[in-house]
């Protein structure tokens, strides 16, 4: 769970209360995204992390490119540049979140930005911004917690000459 509140830190109640916010908001999918949504606030997007633009010091931005989970439904405006800037792109930068991750994102302190150059394949006609406000899950993270509780085990590489338990 993100949330970039300047100069804050989670407690445990604040992450509670932002699971809770994103699990009972209205998920909608990113082709029905637009600036004339309304009730931001209490929508969010399920999405997968498909392109990465790392964070960058000199801009204080970092950036993905969401797109449905079903990738049948990516064709038709089924993806969206969202650029995390301010406090939101530090957190983000600090999460490790990559190419591959399930996120779910509150539209709650969204920024439309129509005048941005339209990526071909991308989909939607604009970008997401968000600066200091964001609410975020990365879900990634659960599902690999639960491989761990499976005891799924990873093989060890034995070298020459090492002892052997």
């Amino acid at each position: 769970m993100i949330d970039s509140a300047p100069n804050n830190h989670l407690r445990m109640a604040d992450v509670l209360h932002g699971a809770s916010a994103l699990q009972t908001s209205a998920h909608i999918p990113i082709a029905q995204l637009t600036p004339l949504l309304a009730a931001p606030a209490s929508r969010s997007i399920k999405a997968v992390v498909t392109l990465t633009w790392p964070y960058s010091s000199a801009k204080g931005s970092v950036a993905f490119l969401l797109s449905e989970p079903d990738f049948r439904l990516r064709r038709t405006r089924g993806q969206v540049r969202v650029q995390f800037s301010g406090s939101s792109a530090k957190e983000i930068a600090r999460s490790g979140i990559a190419s591959g991750d399930h996120v779910i994102l509150s539209l709650d302190g969204v920024e439309y930005d129509e005048n941005t150059v339209v990526m071909p394949g991308r989909g939607v006609e604009f970008e997401l911004k968000f600066a200091e406000r964001l609410l975020l899950q990365e879900c990634s993270h659960i599902l690999q917690k639960v491989f761990k509780a499976n005891s799924w085990t990873v093989p060890t590489r034995r070298f020459p000459g090492s002892k052997v338990d």
